[in-house]
């Protein structure tokens, strides 16, 4: 039988989600914008799952900002409604409708963590969030939601990137800038946040955990536009700069994530940072 999944948000990685998980037999896939269906309204949600009697709700909605996460700094009701009170509406009427069975899957996000003392496992304590006054406002809602969701399967990502110069994409990100910050992160390679996915859903996974979903190795960013030229993509432009010279609204978090979860509890290999970049990459240089 197949598996019926709704995915709510048609942003960059829920349209990226659509499009891959449409095309898997073993999958029937709804998927909305905000647009073509509030999703906010708590009922009209309860009465769709109830009548299409889905598996999963994937939440790939949420507020990022544009053109970058400063934006959240203006906008924090609507940040706080998005990346907050919205998903955890979502978690608890997939709680409530219990004997339906559906799992909700939330795209969250590692950048409630900062700093270099280690690589970040999913059972470390958040130190970029609701406890930091430092911390972004963005940051803060991913960490508030988390703080009292208790239900579903979260997957954090960091800097997603993909096979075309999307506007969101980090490599798009870092080819249009002239300035930038020589940083180590951790990243996601959409295609293969897509497939993780996929696995999940395939193999009927349920309950409530929390996974990092990153390419493991990461890389600085100078390494990474050092393969950017290898592939003939180059802004001529480049600089690196202080992160004050940027003039910044918000903080912004660096660190690592530690990713032996993924691979050691749900047999999932990801391809390391270097792999999945110049996989990205050969795509982009081809069309």
């Amino acid at each position: 039988m197949k598996k019926k999944v709704l995915v709510l948000g048609k942003g960059y990685v829920g349209g990226y989600l659509l499009a891959n998980l449409e095309k898997n037999p073993a999958i029937d896939v709804d998927a909305f914008s905000k647009a073509e269906l509030d999703y906010t309204d708590e009922y009209y949600l309860r009465d769709l799952i109830d009548e299409h009697r889905y598996d999963y709700l994937i939440n790939a909605q949420g507020f990022t900002g544009r053109p970058n996460v400063d934006q959240a700094e203006e906008m924090k009701e609507d940040c706080w409604k998005y990346n907050v009170q919205v998903p955890l509406m979502f978690s608890n009427v997939c709680k409530d409708l219990g004997d339906l069975g559906v799992t909700p899957i939330h795209i969250s996000s590692g950048c409630i963590f900062t700093g270099y003392d280690k690589a970040w496992s999913e059972i470390d304590e958040p130190n970029y969030g609701v406890f930091n006054p430092d911390a972004s406002f963005y940051s803060t809602s991913k960490h508030a939601f988390e703080s009292v969701n208790d239900f579903g399967i979260t997957i954090r990502i960091r800097m997603p990137f993909c096979d075309i110069l999307h506007d969101r994409s980090y490599l798009t990100k870092i080819y249009k800038y002239d300035n930038l910050i020589q940083a180590v992160n951790s990243k996601t390679y959409i295609p293969e946040l897509v497939d993780f996915i996929e696995c999940l859903i395939e193999d009927g996974r349920t309950g409530t955990d929390t996974v990092h979903l990153c390419n493991p190795e990461p890389l600085d960013t100078g390494s990474v536009i050092d393969i950017m030229r290898e592939f003939e993509l180059e802004n001529l432009n480049w600089k690196f700069v202080d992160f004050e010279e940027l003039g910044c609204k918000a903080n912004r978090s660096n660190c690592t994530l530690d990713t032996t979860k993924v691979k050691e509890e749900y047999g999932y290999t990801l391809s390391t940072e270097r792999e999945a970049l110049q996989k990205s990459l050969a795509a982009i240089t081809a069309t």
